[in-house]
């Protein structure tokens, strides 16, 4: 076992005892990240705290796991199961405002709303200018949380290996879009 190994073995099994010391390290490391990360996507201080404390508790549930073996650092770990339950939330509070009619959504939303909304909306308008195939694997991969192996059979790659190169080339093309929206 290489010292790497060793060191996030150790990690896991403080994790899986919930050492006040080891949780109160990786608290200080990632939460910054995770706020940071949240409040410059239409998230809040709240919103950012309650994310963080999800993901903790489901980094903690992991480890807790016989089968579970961590494949990066705890805190890529971490600030991943944060970003994605944010990516959820953003995803169901558009969702959610869809369900309330045109009066209500405009009697009832919050300034934060709005710039949620409008950045969603400006999201979508990139997705849709991404064209096939990239739009197909972006809305698979991020929210509807389909496997690489899944869109690859999907979208008739060769092995899911290819579709994650797509996927990120995708990807940045979606940021430069976005980016060019927003300015």
């Amino acid at each position: 076992m290489d010292k790497q190994t060793q060191i996030s073995a150790d990690i896991l099994e403080k994790i899986k005892a919930q050492d006040h010391k080891t949780l109160s390290t990786i608290y200080k490391e990632v939460y910054p990240m995770v706020q940071s990360h949240i409040l410059k996507n239409s998230g809040s201080e709240d919103d950012a705290q309650d994310i963080f404390q999800d993901a903790f508790y489901l980094l903690i549930k992991k480890c807790q796991s016989s089968d579970f073996q961590l494949t990066s650092k705890v805190s890529t770990f971490l600030f991943g199961i944060a970003r994605n339950l944010w990516l959820k939330k953003l995803n169901h509070k558009t969702v959610d405002l869809a369900a309330y009619s045109e009066e209500q959504k405009f009697n009832e939303l919050t300034e934060d709303d709005s710039h949620m909304l409008v950045a969603n909306k400006r999201m979508k308008a990139c997705i849709e200018a991404l064209g096939e195939p990239c739009k197909t694997i972006i809305v698979e991969f991020y929210f509807l949380q389909t496997s690489m192996k899944e869109i690859a059979e999907k979208l008739h790659y060769t092995n899911a290996n290819n579709a994650k190169n797509q996927k990120y080339k995708c990807f940045n093309r979606l940021k430069k879009l976005f980016k060019s929206a927003s300015e």
